[in-house]
C-alpha cells in the first residue's frame, strides 16, 4: 500500500502528519518504509530524531520515484511518502503510483485553492488509472471559533471526496518538530489533545483502507517490470 501526503502548497502540515503517521505505524507493528521526496528533507531529518531505526529513503526526482517506488512496495507492507509542495512532475509521479493520497488543507483561501488544484489533478489521474489513487482531504490547522475554519469544513465536504474530521491548530505540533519527537511522547494538555485527534484520524484512515481495499499498483508495476526483463 502506497500512501502519499501531497498538496500544491507548502505550510499546510503535510510533513507533520507524515512523520506522525510513520511513527504511529511503526508502533502498530506495520512493516513499512518512509519516503521523503521534498528537497528540503525536513521530514526525514525529523523522523531520524523521533525514531532512528525506521527505514527512510530520499527520492527527489521523477525518475527516482518511477523507478524505486514499485520496488519498495514489493519489500514493504506499506510505503509512506511525504511529497514536495507543488504539483511538480515529482508530485504527479507520486500520485500516479499511490494507492491513497492524503491532502492536508489549511483554513485560508489560498490553502483551499491549492487543495482544489491538487484534487483536480488527482481526478485526472483517477480517470487514467480507473479510480486510483483514493483521495482523502484532511482539514488542518483549524480554529473552530473562526469563520474561515467553519467555511473550510463546509467546502471540503462539498468537494465529493472523503474528508477527515480535521486537526486543530496546536502549539504541540510545532513543539514536537522542535524537539524531534511526536506529540504522544510529550506531556502537556495540548499534546494530549493533539494525540487524540491524530490517532483518531489514523484509525479512520486504516478503516477506510480496509473497506476500499485498493489494489497495490506498485506491486503490479514491479511485476510488469520484472516480466519485461525475464
Amino acid at each position: 500500500m502506497l500512501m502519499a501526503l501531497a498538496n500544491s502548497k507548502g505550510g499546510v502540515g503535510k510533513s507533520t502528519i507524515a512523520v506522525h503517521l510513520a511513527v504511529w505505524m511503526a508502533e502498530q507493528g506495520h512493516k513499512f518504509v518512509f519516503v521523503d521526496s521534498d528537497v528540503q528533507g525536513s521530514s526525514s531529518a525529523w523522523l531520524k530524531e523521533a525514531s532512528p531505526n525506521l527505514a527512510t529513503v530520499r527520492l527527489v526526482t521523477p525518475d527516482d520515484i518511477l523507478d524505486q517506488l514499485p520496488k519498495l512496495s514489493v519489500n514493504f507492507e506499506h510505503v509512506v511518502i511525504d511529497g514536495p509542495a507543488g504539483l511538480s512532475e515529482v508530485t504527479r509521479s507520486i500520485l500516479y503510483l499511490s494507492d491513497i493520497a492524503i491532502f492536508p488543507c489549511g483554513p485560508s483561501v489560498l490553502d483551499l485553492r491549492a487543495a482544489i488544484d491538487a484534487v483536480e489533478v488527482t481526478r485526472k489521474i483517477q480517470e487514467i488509472r480507473g479510480g486510483l489513487p483514493h483521495a482523502i482531504i484532511i482539514p488542518n490547522k483549524l480554529q473552530p471559533q473562526y469563520r474561515l475554519s467553519r467555511e473550510l469544513l463546509d467546502t471540503v465536504r462539498n468537494l465529493g471526496m472523503p474528508a477527515g474530521d480535521g486537526l486543530c491548530l496546536r502549539q504541540a505540533y510545532a513543539d514536537a518538530a522542535g524537539q524531534g519527537t511526536v506529540v504522544w511522547r510529550m506531556n502537556s494538555p495540548g499534546a494530549r489533545a493533539a494525540t487524540a485527534e491524530l490517532q483518531f484520524f489514523f484509525q479512520q484512515l486504516f478503516a477506510y483502507e480496509s473497506t476500499s481495499n485498493p489494489p497495490n499498483h506498485g506491486r503490479r508495476l514491479a511485476a510488469q517490470h520484472s516480466g519485461d526483463h525475464a
